[in-house]
């Protein structure tokens, strides 16, 4: 059996070529292809962010990034890979100079013209940056100056309209639903999505596809389809459409299908599913639409079939000023090294008149690209395809390379990154290969939020038990009976590895600190497909012993029982902010306030219940500039001009808090947990008893890939309070606890008892008023 947390072929991922130093020194050692999508990985990046003419701006970028890395991987010589870039850039970018790097820099192709009368200024501002497929984002935005971009507009960034079946009668079947979309939404990044989801007993959620992988962006009615199976506990079948942004999408025909035992399928009863039907305000009959800022409206014209169809629109506003005073001056041109004795002179501001930015455009060199480019089809194809997963790796690296705001503190060659990352997808055989190499990648960078998912590889099935890294050993911290292991349990192979070595494997995938990568092996170990079994190799005080588990079914007891707020103590409460809510939370503040002492348990993820801080301030939080993002307008994250600053700006609210507050943690609590823990590390409001938090903060940046990838990353800069080093430290208990493996095995909490210690030992009565 192979090894449940990294399939069998990715066992052997470095090559003799990934251990090579890489710089101008140390390319020669790299392959000719390898140093060929370097260099368009490189110009890549710097003309789509940074070169502001109107010709690049039209170009699909994704679609660009696949074209290209497959048009320079045959080029046999330094020449011949000069032409291929310029054959790729220059018609969309024909003011930047490609040179052989042992030259001087040529003459930039843009200067101040001498009568700039009707004449502007046209250049990129970044505030972290935007994709242009979410302009809902408030924090990230990107424009070119003197250039309309989408804006975001308040309240839903999705117009939905869904409808609920009864799933008792397709419980284990399989399911299609298929429906025909149209969708003009090309200006505003918008897209349109079917939606499938099949939900289960006890609030849980079995089969869901939204389509997120293959958006609707087609101006033609084209079926779409989504199939999935039932689940045996099933209990409601939720189907529908939206459209995520700005712009129109159109639907029309939805069916559902079931197979019946035979393998024939059956039609399943849809409401209305041709839209024919419409109530006094024009929405459609028997489905649900509740996203306020879309409308919705069955009309008449142009529909599939039938006499109507559904409209869901939002319409776009647009952004014509500036985000941040400082821009590239006309001119101002930057010399970047591409590699094999190539460099490239892109020039970062143009002027502009009525008919758009200046420069000699090739138009039969551009039509032909961008009809190549349309030809693409890049929605529907898989990593399976090289040029899918060459063009994903340029793409995702010039992310990080360009608005990634911590390389400063992280200790990774980005570079030496690129081209071992570059080496494995040319290496890889599918898109699973892939899914793990790409998830390499983002590790380098030790961005805790940063993850890849894929709805074919992303959700392994877990045995019923849960693991810690407990005395440098995998110890089980709870497990259900039925698998015949006990708290205290110490794992010492799985499927024959041995486990430390496992954990190391996994953890070569894990971006982010060390706390937080090792959380994650812990989280990830054991999983694999849905219904095969994992062997493990278990010691149990002097005896060792196999057991086999299955995976799937039956979901890992809880770690913590009882009521998640309540009084543990004569006088003191244990509130667990990673389960209760704040109007749980706020029923019994006059408790907790008046109480000799209260735990706070922040192992993990707040629900949203923050308020809590304003509880225990004695004055207003004067602290606003801990969360900053980057103002840029130069590549490679160089010579930032700014940063914009946010902060929370609490307010301390009655009843105070007044007993002895104690807060556990350890490297599970990440982002908005951290964010919390900030406040009590900088204002001195608690003991924190525990291990580090996660080291990772900030709002991510999602970005859909082709392939079906979805990158997830930090965009935003977060730091302490007093404006030192956040990422990759953490919030550091002023207590520190560790597990062990007898206090496992007794079933003890060690870190509420530590908490529970201090506070008796400050305050075995009555409590002390602050």
């Amino acid at each position: 059996m192979t090894s449940p947390i990294i399939p069998k072929t990715r066992t052997c991922l470095l090559t003799t070529l990934l251990a090579v130093a890489v710089g101008s020194s140390a390319t020669a050692q790299v392959t000719q292809e390898v140093q060929n999508l370097r260099a368009f990985a490189k110009l890549y990046g710097y003309v789509k962010y940074f070169h502001p003419s109107d010709e690049a701006s039209k170009v699909p970028w994704d679609e660009f990034a696949v074209y290209g890395a497959a048009a320079v991987r045959s080029a046999a010589n330094t020449q011949e890979l000069k032409r291929a870039l310029e054959a790729l850039f220059l018609p969309i970018a024909p003011t930047i100079q490609i040179y052989y790097s042992s030259q001087q820099p040529p003459t930039p192709a843009v200067s101040v013209p001498a009568d700039t009368t009707g004449l502007e200024l046209v250049a990129w501002q970044h505030r972290g940056v935007s994709f242009g497929t979410d302009p809902s984002s408030a924090v990230y935005r990107s424009i070119r100056l003197n250039r309309r971009s989408p804006v975001r507009v308040g309240g839903q960034a999705f117009g939905t309209v869904t409808q609920g079946l009864d799933a008792s009668s397709f419980r284990g079947k399989e399911i299609t639903l298929r429906a025909f979309v149209r969708a003009e939404v090309s200006e505003s990044g918008g897209r349109g999505q079917l939606w499938l989801r099949v939900d289960r007993e006890g609030d849980r959620r079995g089969f869901f596809d939204n389509m997120a992988d293959r958006p609707i962006t087609s101006d033609e009615w084209r079926q779409y389809e989504i199939v999935g199976v039932v689940a045996d506990d099933a209990t409601r079948i939720v189907i529908g459409c939206f459209l995520g942004g700005t712009g129109k999408v159109w639907v029309d025909d939805f069916r559902l299908l079931a197979r019946d035992p035979q393998g024939e399928w059956e039609a399943v009863r849809v409401e209305n599913p041709g839209f024919e039907l419409a109530d006094q305000s024009g929405r459609p009959e028997g489905w649900y639409a509740a996203s306020k800022e879309y409308e919705y409206s069955v009309e008449s014209e142009a529909p599939h079939s039938g006499k109507k169809s559904l409209r869901i629109q939002r319409e776009t506003r647009w952004f014509t000023g500036k985000l941040f005073d400082r821009h590239p001056a006309i001119g101002e041109v930057v010399d970047k090294e591409l590699g094999v004795g190539l460099s490239a002179q892109i020039p970062l501001a143009l002027m502009s008149d009525s008919m758009g930015t200046l420069g000699d455009v090739d138009s039969d060199a551009l039509r032909s690209l961008m009809a190549a480019l349309e030809e693409m089809h890049v929605v529907s194809r898989t990593a399976d395809d090289p040029a899918v997963r060459l063009g994903d790796v340029v793409i995702a690296w010039n992310l990080f390379q360009h608005f990634y705001p911590y390389f400063d503190v992280v200790d990774t060659d980005w570079d030496a990154a690129l081209i071992r990352t570059l080496d494995q997808a040319l290496t890889d055989q599918t898109a699973e290969d892939f899914y793990y190499t790409l998830n390499e990648l983002v590790a380098a960078a030790h961005d805790g939020h940063g993850r890849v998912y894929h709805p074919a590889f992303s959700g392994r099935a877990r045995p019923p038990f849960l693991v810690d890294w407990v005395e440098d050993a995998v110890v089980v911290s709870v497990a259900a009976e039925a698998t015949g292991l006990r708290p205290g349990d110490v794992i010492q192979a799985i499927d024959g590895v041995p486990a430390a070595q496992a954990v190391a494997e996994a953890e070569r995938y894990i971006s982010g600190s060390p706390q937080w990568t090792r959380f994650r092996a812990m989280m990830e170990f054991a999983r694999g497909a849905e219904g095969t079994e994992v062997t493990l190799l278990v010691s149990r005080g002097d005896s060792s012993f196999t057991v086999q588990v299955a995976r799937g079914g039956e979901a890992p007891p809880a770690e913590r029982t009882g009521g998640s707020v309540r009084e543990i103590d004569t006088g003191v409460y244990y509130v667990d902010l990673t389960r209760a809510t704040w109007p749980e939370i706020s029923q019994q503040i006059e408790k907790i306030a008046l109480a000799r002492g209260v735990v706070f348990d922040l192992r993990g993820y707040p629900q949203g219940n923050h308020q809590v801080i304003s509880h225990l301030l004695q004055s207003r939080d004067t602290s606003d500039a801990w969360m900053r993002v980057p103002q840029i307008i130069y590549p490679d994250y160089e010579d930032v001009v700014g940063m914009e600053h946010y902060g929370w700006r609490l307010t301390p609210t009655q009843p105070r808090i007044t007993g002895e507050v104690v807060f556990l943690t350890d490297g599970r609590a990440i982002s908005y947990a951290e964010s919390f823990m900030s406040f009590i590390e900088h204002y001195d409001l608690a003991e924190i008893v525990g291990q580090p938090t996660a080291g990772t903060n900030g709002n991510v940046n999602p970005v859909m890939l082709p392939g079906g990838f979805r990158l997830v990353w930090t965009g935003m800069r977060v730091v302490k309070h007093d404006g030192t080093q956040h990422h990759l430290v953490g919030i550091r208990p002023t207590i520190p606890v560790r597990r062990t493996i007898q206090g496992v095995r007794e079933g003890r909490d060690e870190f509420l008892e530590k908490a529970l210690a201090a506070i008796n030992e400050r305050s075995p009565s009555a409590p002390e008023r602050r």
